[in-house]
């Protein structure tokens, strides 16, 4: 237990060891990290704000320890719009001062027995996902049932997501795993070819046609058929998918015989298909057959857990690829909440582009990696943080005490120099506000 108030940790700790659990209190973010080193606890419960910085700085590093851990917040009435939004990056519970021990107890039995059930589902992905957030997790949280249903599976999510990684997922871990996983990208065929790729064509079929080819359905039988972007997917199109979809037959270009295809089909889009069937550019009908099952993906900004992850799974694969080092370099905890603290429009494959340039331009030599390592290769929008506050622009090669500086000064601005709204709007309490100018 993480809170100042000595009065507060020896009452939950008294109240709480009567309903049998043992508990260690600390009251700071440095005597909390000294303990993490030695001692990986099931739950942390954290105060806000600290002498030393906010409780949620200790997430992040509490998480790499113990992935199905929990994460609770204590918080003053005047914090509570900071408490909500930190639901959103991995914190399980927020609770009002005085604390309810009895209700805390009953959240912990709760949630410990969800996050054991999440890393054996962490465990189950691995093969083919990294993921420790529990906002993912919770997305991918029916997968395996979905999976070994063998009925359709439409993913929605932004684009760079993960959305492949995910029918990859569906196909390994479903009854037709051993079958081909074959890919097909809607917008990267042309129309006048969509068609004889899906469904095939007969040898002089059309002008060209100089063999029969077998079409992507064919190819997939016995396994896992993926529409990537179906939302781009021609009417005409459409027409023949839902044709196969309902008979399970193929009819190739050129032939009037039909060809038995047995597949699971998955497929992803990063489009409102329901909007697409407004403007009459998907049938509806097609989507009742697609949406029989259905995955919502999280952005990468609203699973901030797997920031960290992420960054450092890609950047030791990319070194190793490189074969740059021996033993890939940390990322320092001043680098790891700038990367916490950018947008990432472009989702995991933005993650990775980052990482593959910050690879290319290491020095042999570096061992952890800073912030003036790291800001040279993020894009210099960190909208992410700045969207709230008017968007201020980082220019390259900001330190993260100055890129702090400038959203202060943007946040006192927009609130008339009220350091109450200004503290508010940047999600921090406003002794750190003022503590934090008293450093400047």
């Amino acid at each position: 237990m993480l809170d100042e108030d000595p009065g507060i940790v020896r009452g939950l700790t008294r109240e709480l060891g009567y309903l049998g659990a043992a508990v260690t209190g600390v009251s700071s973010l440095y005597e909390a990290r000294r303990s993490l080193e030695t001692w990986s606890p099931d739950a942390v419960l954290a105060d806000l704000q600290l002498k030393d910085g906010p409780g949620l700085e200790l997430l992040p590093e509490y998480l790499v320890r113990h992935p199905d851990g929990a994460f609770y917040l204590l918080t003053e009435q005047g914090s509570i719009d900071s408490a909500v939004e930190a639901l959103r990056h991995g914190v399980q519970h927020y609770f009002e001062k005085p604390v309810d021990p009895i209700a805390l107890a009953w959240h912990l039995v709760d949630d410990l027995a969800v996050g054991r059930s999440s890393h054996v589902l962490a465990e189950q992905l691995s093969p083919y996902l990294t993921v420790r957030d529990p906002v993912m997790l919770e997305a991918l949280g029916d997968l395996p049932r979905f999976a070994a249903s063998g009925e359709p599976v439409l993913i929605q999510g932004e684009t760079g997501t993960g959305k492949e990684l995910v029918a990859r997922a569906l196909h390994g871990l479903g009854p037709r795993a051993q079958g081909p996983f074959i890919a097909v990208n809607c917008g990267a065929i042309p129309e006048t070819m969509l068609e004889a790729e899906l469904f095939g064509y007969e040898k002089g079929a059309f002008t060209g046609a100089t063999r029969q080819h077998r079409g992507r359905f064919e190819q997939a039988h016995g396994g896992t058929l993926f529409f990537d972007e179906i939302g781009e997917m021609p009417p005409t199109a459409q027409v023949s998918l839902l044709r196969v979809l309902e008979e399970g037959l193929v009819h190739r270009l050129g032939s009037e015989r039909g060809v038995s295809v047995d597949v699971s089909v998955v497929a992803a889009t990063h489009r409102s298909l329901e909007k697409h069937v407004e403007s009459g550019l998907f049938r509806q009908d097609l989507l009742f057959r697609l949406n029989v099952l259905v995955i919502e993906l999280p952005p990468l900004r609203e699973r901030a857990g797997d920031i960290e992850l992420l960054a450092r799974h890609f950047l030791g694969k990319i070194l190793t690829d490189m074969g740059k080092f021996g033993a890939a370099p940390t990322l320092s905890r001043d680098a790891l909440t700038l990367l916490a603290g950018y947008h990432w429009p472009g989702n995991v494959r933005e993650l990775r582009n980052v990482m593959v340039r910050l690879a290319i331009r290491l020095p042999e030599a570096v061992r952890e990696v800073g912030t003036n390592l790291l800001a040279p290769v993020l894009p210099a929008r960190a909208s992410g943080v700045t969207g709230a506050v008017g968007g201020v622009l980082i220019p390259r090669g900001t330190t993260l005490a100055d890129a702090e500086g400038l959203l202060i000064d943007a946040a006192l601005k927009e609130t008339g120099y009220n350091r109450s709204k200004a503290a508010r709007l940047l999600g921090i309490g406003e002794r750190t506000l003022r503590r934090r100018l008293n450093e400047s």
